[in-house]
């Protein structure tokens, strides 16, 4: 039996240039682990990575129930920042999850898309140190780290890519049980 087997995890990737790298370690990481991953973006039609890369996704985030999963997971890159930041349908999509204590994770610039969805108020985070984040992370009143990895309760943040093992094993720690 695999730690993850009937979890239902919803991996997010902004429409276009989101992090390839990301998104193909965590899908991977996460469907060995036994989980079964659905990948949602801002359409149905096919995201493109910020090099060559593409997926088609499942469904629309808009279209994510969080009585069916048992986590969502942000993918960074600079697609995070143009596609998910200020985009209603995701910032209600994690409200959504957050009311029904939903494990939330977001990595890179994918955590201040959880702050402008307003879930982050006295959370401990971290993100990608930029200036435009920290302001908006700071603002939502989230608890800014310097760490690399932060879980407090059920919201995982990671820096950056280089944190991607560890991200994917905090996500099914917190999973497992």
């Amino acid at each position: 039996m695999s730690l993850l087997d009937g979890k239902q995890i919803a991996l997010v990737v902004g429409q276009k240039n989101y992090d390839e790298k990301e998104f193909r370690f965590l899908y991977d990481y996460l469907e060995e682990a036994g989980a079964d991953v659905i990948v949602a973006s801002n359409t149905a039609e096919k995201a493109l990575g910020r090099l060559e890369g593409y997926v088609t996704p499942d469904t629309r985030i808009a279209d994510l129930d969080p009585q069916e999963f048992d986590a969502i997971v942000l993918v960074g890159g600079y697609g995070a920042r143009v596609y998910l930041w200020n985009d209603e349908e995701t910032h209600q999509t994690l409200r959504k999850f957050a009311q029904n204590h939903k494990t939330i994770a977001a990595i890179g610039a994918a955590p201040t898309a959880l702050a402008k969805a307003g879930v982050l108020d006295k959370r401990k985070v971290t993100a990608f140190p930029d200036y435009e984040s920290k302001l908006i992370l700071e603002e939502s009143g989230a608890q800014l780290s310097q760490e690399n990895l932060v879980v407090d309760d059920h919201i995982i943040t990671a820096k950056t890519n280089r944190q991607l093992q560890a991200f994917a094993e905090a996500i099914v720690e917190k999973l497992k049980g």
